[in-house]
């Protein structure tokens, strides 16, 4: 049997913050209204931002926590984006219990599962305006934890599973701006940028797409890597595709004090989904395999 290159996986990518994406951004006013003490006036605010940014100054942030809160966005959407099979709501910065309805249905809670809540509202959605709706409520006692609460939302399974009592210390607020993602075949979850190492010399660097297929249809991912771009079929029967790029004399990084000299990029493009990431190479990071 013959010796066993070095194999060794540098990066696992979480698309929320990086990927440019047909989208509708919710970076406008929203109205804040009280739901508790309902002399506290109105007022509008953008994310992400606390609560207590547009609040008297008489109010701490420990009586803003206190209180229950209403806050309301309207969108407009035309007919072209009704046509897309998907529709994800994506929210994330939420360190306290949220409600999240849109056109008067509640759709799903916020609760401090989830780092990233990710809910396909395409069912709820109108021709012309829609409105988004967050409330922030007294979390009720009873509410049972169990896997299938986050199936029920939607969350993608790259996101990390907190326990509802690890609140953040921040004020109550949202923390990112929250959008809405329109996907017309394939949701890609996560990129993998694997490393394999030959004795010889040279390397292998293969990256992995983790995707979710909703709308079969022809559809291909473009992979660029070292000045090579490689056009992968998407097979809407699988959940991976892999390009496989031939490195013959790497640039090797130093781990301890990476620049820019020896970083490399991945450039991906699928379905309307396209990032840049960075990679730096260094065979000291793997293990050896006899």
């Amino acid at each position: 049997m013959g010796i066993q290159p070095f194999r060794y996986i540098i990066a696992e990518i979480d698309l929320a913050q990086i990927i440019e994406i047909m989208q509708i951004l919710l970076d406008g006013l929203w109205q804040l209204s009280p739901l508790t003490d309902l002399s506290i006036p109105q007022d509008d605010l953008s994310f992400p931002a606390a609560l207590s940014s547009v609040l008297p100054n008489t109010l701490s942030e420990e009586e803003v926590a206190q209180q229950e809160w209403h806050l309301m966005h309207d969108i407009d959407v035309d007919e072209s984006l009704l046509n897309y099979p998907i529709a994800d709501f994506v929210i994330s910065g939420v360190d306290h219990h949220a409600e999240v309805r849109i056109n008067g249905v509640a759709v799903f809670d916020c609760d401090a599962t989830q780092s990233e809540y990710r809910k396909n509202i395409k069912e709820y959605l109108q021709l012309g305006r829609n409105r988004i709706e967050i409330l922030f409520l007294e979390e009720e006692e009873d509410l049972l934890f169990d896997e299938d609460l986050i199936t029920e939302t939607d969350t993608a399974p790259s996101q990390e599973v907190v326990s509802k009592r690890a609140f953040s210390n921040r004020a109550m607020g949202i923390w990112s701006t929250p959008y809405v993602h329109f996907i017309k075949h394939v949701r890609l979850e996560s990129i993998e940028a694997e490393q394999v190492w030959h004795y010889a010399g040279g390397c292998e660097v293969l990256v992995h797409l983790n995707f979710e297929v909703f709308s079969p249809g022809l559809l291909s991912a473009s992979v660029k890597f070292n000045g090579m771009t490689l056009q992968l079929p998407i097979d809407m029967r699988a959940k991976r595709a892999t390009a496989v790029f031939q490195v013959e004399a790497p640039i090797i990084a130093d781990i301890e004090k990476p620049n820019l000299e020896s970083q490399y990029i991945i450039e991906v493009s699928l379905d309307e989904q396209n990032l840049k990431i960075p990679l730096l190479l260094n065979r000291e990071l793997c293990c050896t395999n006899v």
